[in-house]
């Protein structure tokens, strides 16, 4: 199995590098890393 780790590793940077890219390369772009991002700031905001 130690053969096949950097193709393991490939495959998976792979799959998230193009989920990234098909989120964030659209004409009028993407509130995904925004949203989670207001997501966790609105988890740490002190009441």
């Amino acid at each position: 199995m130690e053969e096949y780790d950097g193709l393991i590793v490939f495959l998976i940077s792979t799959v998230f590098v193009g989920f990234y890219i098909f989120i964030e390369a659209r004409p009028k772009g993407s509130h995904f890393v925004e949203s989670v991002k207001n997501t966790i700031t609105r988890f740490f905001r002190s009441r």
